[in-house]
């Protein structure tokens, strides 16, 4: 099992935490899981010996405590979690659990190694990277000393070697010659990776129109507030759509044939459907898209996303409801979105810095060898140095 959906389709027979564990969303310190006593998934936790639990370090610490006390009491065995077995696998280099506006201090407070139950684990450590090419060993210890902060000075700054740095447009140089040629399967194992949303955006629209804009078609989502009875006269429909909180679908997603896109909910995991699946747009119905799937155990299949109804309760006063398809464009994404997944050409946009542990080190891992990772600073910026956040704390 994994905590987030991408990472589980990647696993053989893999299922999220919140599947498995009935983990609620969001988890708080005093959240409890779903599964009661004398059920079928109660029934297969009691009879399972050992869970494999992969990308651990994303996970609050919240979510290890669920696990503990839903095993000692489905087992009625007071011993953590139940008397069974647990493998924790992951890479504390890499992206912490997220806690909106949350300090240094608090995000590194929610990790599991700050849990009560971190004691009782015994760490091993791997020592041979297993996705940078058996040629390519100098990397991987460059990708190391970057997620380990070796390579920042006092200011948490570091620079890139000439090797990695472009002064071209980042959209030509990644996906250019590839769409002028047609190669597809290409553009797909490609992304160019930001760490805000913003700017995801934009670049985002930047690829789309070089695709072919005679296929070009336009969705417009349904939008209703809800839970907001004194503001429902002030909210207007055209306020509505001009939202566009990071967990929605916009309100007009404009796609074209040969599209790259996500999804951004987990619909079905046997269909290798999960949040954060990428998928290629190879038919644009009135009612529903055409895709190819394009990662995990289901690669190459072909699937129609429909229309679905998603929910945001951040940021604003009310519930606003969304009628849309539940997929974003990803020919870009944030570094966040990346974690778990390997390219074969990854363009880093860092006109802007990066703001948290880990974020820097797992844009650079995406790729295999140093000639795949290009990165574009911008003309804005009066040196080379860019931040690379490696709270120290929590890989000791």
């Amino acid at each position: 099992m994994a905590f987030t959906g991408i990472a589980a389709i990647l696993l053989p027979e893999g299922k999220t935490n919140h599947k498995t564990l009935g983990l609620p969303v969001p988890i708080y310190a005093d959240s409890n899981s779903s599964i009661k006593p004398n059920t079928k998934q109660a029934k297969i936790l009691i009879e399972t010996d050992v869970f494999i639990w992969d990308e651990a370090p994303m996970a609050p610490k919240y979510a290890l405590e669920i696990m503990d006390r839903l095993l000692r009491d489905l087992t009625k065995i007071e011993k953590p979690f139940g008397g069974k077995i647990l493998l924790l696998g992951g890479d504390f280099r890499q992206l912490l659990p997220v806690r909106k506006n949350g300090t240094r201090s608090e995000c590194v407070s929610l990790s599991i190694k700050y849990s009560n139950l971190w004691g009782l684990f015994e760490t091993f450590i791997l020592h041979r990277n297993m996705r940078a090419d058996a040629d390519e060993l100098d990397f991987a210890k460059y990708l190391l000393d970057i997620g380990e902060g070796k390579l920042c000075d006092e200011n948490d700054n570091m620079e890139f070697p000439e090797e990695f740095i472009i002064e071209t447009d980042l959209v030509q140089e990644v996906y250019g010659t590839l769409i002028e040629q047609n190669r597809f399967q290409e553009v797909s194992s490609s992304a160019i990776l930001s760490a805000r949303n913003a700017d995801v955006d934009e670049l985002n629209k930047e690829v789309v129109e070089m695709l072919d804009p005679s296929t070009e078609k336009l969705y417009t989502s349904i939008d209703s507030a809800i839970d907001g009875e004194a503001l429902q006269e002030l909210i207007t429909q055209e306020y509505l759509n001009s939202l566009n909180p990071p967990s929605l679908p916009p309100h007009e997603l404009c796609l074209r044939k040969n599209t790259v896109v996500m999804l951004i909910r987990n619909l079905s995991k046997n269909e290798g459907l999960c949040n954060g699946t990428r998928l290629l747009v190879i038919g644009l119905l009135n009612n529903s898209l055409q895709c190819k799937i394009l990662t995990g155990d289901k690669k190459g299949e072909i699937v129609f996303i429909h229309r679905i109804l998603l929910y945001n309760e951040e940021n604003y006063p009310f519930t606003l409801a969304r009628r849309q398809f539940p997929v974003k464009i990803a020919f870009a994404m944030t570094v966040n979105k990346s974690q778990g997944q390997t390219f074969e050409k990854v363009g880093l946009d860092l006109r802007k810095d990066v703001f948290n542990h880990g974020q820097m080190y797992v844009a650079c891992s995406r790729v295999k060898r140093p000639s795949a990772l290009k990165i574009y600073l911008g003309k804005q910026r009066q040196n080379a140095k860019v931040k690379n956040y490696v709270y120290k704390e929590i890989l000791q």
